[in-house]
């Protein structure tokens, strides 16, 4: 049975999702949801995930469509994706190590009184707009962040190497000169040395 506390929770997370999505062109909110439209089409989530055990949230975010995406499909590395799933980014906040979402390592938000369901909503909003929703953005189409994102958490890409590749490829992202030379650094990125070096030279 859900509780009245996630039952009130959960409607004032919807109003402040719903006004979020009015900021962003192509962002539809619904219950615990933003989803993302590229050409029409969805291609990214970011959702609130209840864990009935500890009665708490956590943040999941998901893409697996997008002008990137669409690159690196054309790619094969020798390797496996480091995703369980067909996207080219998977994260939540549970695995991230950082206070980022919850404010605690822990990466979940407990289940707030009615009381203060408002001031979470809040915080809730700040780190979305400020953090998860640009993320969100520039792995569906390339801005100046995309290649320091993949640098930051390359676990939570499928194939690293590839997804900078073709984000450097289609944004002419040649600023990022040296957060390439990072990349060409980085063994989480890096798998392959043969195959995955020849790809971050290339946009050098």
């Amino acid at each position: 049975m859900i509780s009245e506390h996630r039952l009130y929770f959960e409607a004032e997370l919807l109003k402040s999702l719903k006004s979020i999505a009015s900021n962003f062109e192509g962002v539809v909110a619904s219950k615990n949801k933003l989803k993302f439209k590229y050409k029409k089409k969805y291609v990214a989530e970011i959702f609130l995930d209840h864990l009935a055990r500890v009665d708490s949230y956590v943040l999941c975010g998901m893409v697996y469509g997008g002008e990137i995406y669409e690159c690196t499909l054309g790619f094969t590395p020798p390797y496996r994706s480091n995703l369980f799933n067909d996207g080219c980014l998977s994260f939540i906040s549970s695995g991230e190590g950082t206070k980022r979402f919850s404010g605690d390592l822990g990466g979940a938000i407990k289940t707030p009184s009615p009381p203060a369901a408002a001031e979470i909503c809040i915080q809730i909003r700040a780190v979305l707009e400020d953090f998860y929703i640009p993320k969100i953005l520039s792995c569906i189409t390339p801005t100046e962040r995309t290649v320091s994102d993949v640098i930051t958490a390359p676990e939570q890409y499928a194939y690293p190497a590839v997804f900078i590749h073709c984000a450097v490829r289609i944004g002419g992202l040649y600023t990022a000169r040296h957060e390439i030379e990072k990349a060409l650094m980085s063994k989480k990125i890096v798998k392959d040395k043969t195959y995955d070096t020849s790809l971050l030279l290339d946009i050098l």
